[in-house]
């Protein structure tokens, strides 16, 4: 596996061709970020964004978006509501929200590397947005009590939706200069800005979806673990988040 993780970080460290060029440093070793919200710290991962053309990841109804799938992964891999960002609650009705039953008798892991997400589609609707969302996961490693390394996903690139209310058909306000990147892996506000969840699903409609996600991960197919748990030796690397959240006490 030791030229299979080399190729990894090789690709990996490249400019994608579907994605803006960003920094690749790893982050440093906190996991908090400031005094109102705490990444989780079984989930020392990082989140990777890139879209398709013509769609900013800065936008109000994208920057929601990327709340909330980064806050719902977290929710899953914590197996607690409370690891989502500031505002998940309110941005998500319990109804929709994954119910974990027993959390403390359920065997919770240890998580690093980095989780590659792509906004393939995004579409206005009557009351906000609908995004097509590519979930590589496969670099994503569970840290096992044999000390090695087990890859969530597969080759398989998810194709996910992600419907999202405006604060406009909600009733609240947006406040629209909240910066929306930066070099922290979590945000330290509520940056759902008064966006709903109204649907999440994990598998979308649509197979052209599936065909297309394939390509919009960094690593080729080749390079990607062929199924899910397989042991290494060493983790994928926990690249640097990007877009990342700012530092809002420097704005």
């Amino acid at each position: 596996m030791k030229g299979l993780l080399g190729l990894w970080v090789a690709v990996v460290l490249a400019v994608s061709a579907c994605g803006p060029e960003h920094p690749s440093e790893p982050p440093g070793p906190s996991t908090t970020v400031g005094m109102q919200y705490a990444v989780p710290g079984n989930t020392d991962y990082n989140y990777r964004w890139s879209a398709d053309p013509g769609i900013n990841l800065l936008t109000p109804e994208a920057t929601a978006v990327r709340a909330y799938v980064e806050s719902y992964y977290l929710t899953v891999r914590a197996l607690a509501t409370s690891a989502g960002y500031p505002g998940f609650t309110k941005a998500v009705d319990e109804r929709l929200r994954v119910d974990y039953g027993y959390p403390d008798q359920l065997k919770k892991s240890e998580f690093v590397g980095t989780q590659f997400q792509h906004l393939l589609w995004m579409s206005p609707t009557e009351r906000g947005w609908l995004a097509t969302v590519c979930t590589g996961d496969y670099s994503v490693m569970r840290i096992d009590e044999d000390g090695k390394y087990y890859n969530v996903g597969s080759t398989n690139v998810h194709a996910e939706t992600v419907e999202m209310m405006a604060p406009d058909f909600t009733g609240s306000s947006a406040d629209a200069s909240l910066p929306a990147e930066g070099p922290e892996r979590a945000p330290e506000v509520d940056v759902f800005r008064g966006w709903k969840l109204i649907d999440h699903v994990k598998s979308a409609r649509s197979q052209d979806a599936f065909l297309q996600c394939r390509s919009r991960v960094p690593d080729p197919p080749e390079n990607r673990p062929r199924k899910r748990d397989l042991p290494h030796e060493t983790p994928y690397p926990t690249l640097a988040p990007y877009p990342g959240w700012p530092r809002y006490d420097e704005n």
